[in-house]
């Protein structure tokens, strides 16, 4: 009997801390709290828990932990297997040599999303979303955002759809977008005490 209060002690006392869950982000949230967008390069992968990339507007080579990495590829791997046609960018992170768009949000804390543009949109999801712990985006049917092909016609209310896959936004939205948070940063900065 003491052996089984033991182990219902540790497991309350560990499970909280290992839980996972799915979180909700409505898109709208995001592009209310952007507070960066870089363009980047990915250079490299050390020992595929760090992700080292030169930022261009900084001009610098930054690191991004990226610790799930291995995790999430393997995943992705196991369900390519099982379905050829299976095509969701959740929880991948860029390939090296690729250019992307990083956007850095806050809700909740501090999250970033990568952006490819193909067409006339850009094609966002996030890297962090990982098999049992994703981010679901709360895709508005009226606006500028719309689903990944991934997501439509699978899960969605009448009002919007529910995508752990990532979302769209039209091209040039987007670009009305950075120049908005790019006067809002030089604001910010001829604000501050030091410009």
């Amino acid at each position: 009997m003491k052996k089984v209060f033991v182990i219902i002690g540790l497991m309350t006392l560990f499970y909280p801390k290992s839980a996972t869950k799915t979180l909700p982000i409505p898109v709208k949230a995001i592009f209310e709290s952007i507070t960066d967008i870089s363009e980047i390069k990915v250079l490299g992968y050390v020992n595929d828990s760090v992700m080292t990339y030169v930022d261009f507007k900084k001009q610098d080579t930054l690191k991004l932990d990226c610790k799930w990495k291995k995790y999430s590829e393997d995943f992705f791997n196991t369900m390519k297997d099982r379905n050829p046609n299976y095509n969701s960018w959740e929880g991948t992170f860029p390939k090296i040599g690729e250019t992307v768009t990083m956007l850095t949000y806050k809700y909740d804390h501090n999250r970033i999303l990568f952006a490819r543009k193909s067409e006339n949109f850009y094609r966002f999801w996030d890297p962090f979303s990982i098999p049992h712990a994703n981010s679901v985006f709360f895709i508005p049917k009226e606006g500028m955002y719309k689903p990944t092909e991934v997501c439509k016609g699978t899960y969605e209310t009448d009002t919007e759809f529910h995508c752990s896959d990532g979302f769209l936004i039209d091209a040039s939205e987007f670009e009305k977008v950075k120049r908005i948070t790019d006067i809002y940063k030089y604001i910010n900065f001829q604000k501050s005490p030091n410009p």
